[in-house]
């Protein structure tokens, strides 16, 4: 069931320690301990098709229809990915606003360790969906060639994420991601440093028709090799 919860908190920003008021929408805690399974992030996009778009121009030449543009300057990619606005089937009926957001997203020491390998590993402990739209994030200032963040999501499973089948993908500065409506992910896991994105989507005053979060305890670990 879903419970929405205020709480006063004082939380480590990427410019310090702030006081904020957080609304916590979730639908449970998942314990764990008895999964002990260490996902590899994929340095390929290959099969994020399931779950959404990587939006990078290599990427999807040849899978989508091009045409010349800007006198002859540029190549369109045409309609490399959706932006979807179903909150009409939103239990409220309250209207949605397609919104530009920026997030400055900042690397999180204490959810990450080195691994007897001499891997990073990333401790991954929620899983969040947005019901009724999709969702695409767009990185600025990052190289090319750059690591930029890590993209984790899993299959739906009788309407909660299939924790044991989460995938993960490393993302290079030059790719952008949309999530696909419903689609299970985590909030973003950048490489290196703090990270802007440019995020569009759909959004209305009901913060438990926008996103809810699953909680895992103590989380599951992702690789970046």
């Amino acid at each position: 069931m879903l419970y929405e919860t205020w709480e006063l908190l004082i939380w480590k920003s990427c410019d310090g320690l702030l006081p904020a008021l957080q609304r916590m929408v979730k639908l449970l805690d998942v314990d764990t301990s008895e999964y002990n399974c260490t996902i590899k992030a994929k340095r390929s996009y290959d099969g994020y098709e399931r779950y959404g778009v990587a939006m990078n121009a290599d990427h999807l030449k040849g899978t989508v229809s091009t045409d010349e543009a800007n006198q002859g300057s540029a190549l369109k990619l045409i309609k490399v990915a959706p932006c979807i606005n179903e909150y009409e089937k939103a239990p409220s009926g309250h209207d949605a606003t397609t919104n530009w957001n920026i997030f400055r997203s900042c690397v999180i020491p204490e959810k990450w360790m080195t691994d007897e390998s001499g891997y990073k590993v990333y401790n991954l402990t929620v899983l969040e969906q947005h019901p009724y739209t999709t969702q695409t994030f767009v990185p600025m200032g990052r190289g090319a060639d750059e690591d930029a963040y890590v993209v984790n999501v899993a299959p739906d499973k009788n309407g909660l994420p299939d924790f044991e089948n989460v995938e993960a993908f490393i993302f290079k500065g030059n790719t952008a991601v949309t999530y696909n409506i419903g689609v299970w992910h985590s909030p973003m896991v950048v490489l290196g440093k703090t990270t802007d994105f440019c995020v569009v989507t759909n959004e209305n005053d009901v913060p438990r028709e926008n996103c809810v979060e699953v909680f895992y305890n103590p989380g599951i670990k992702i690789q970046v090799e």
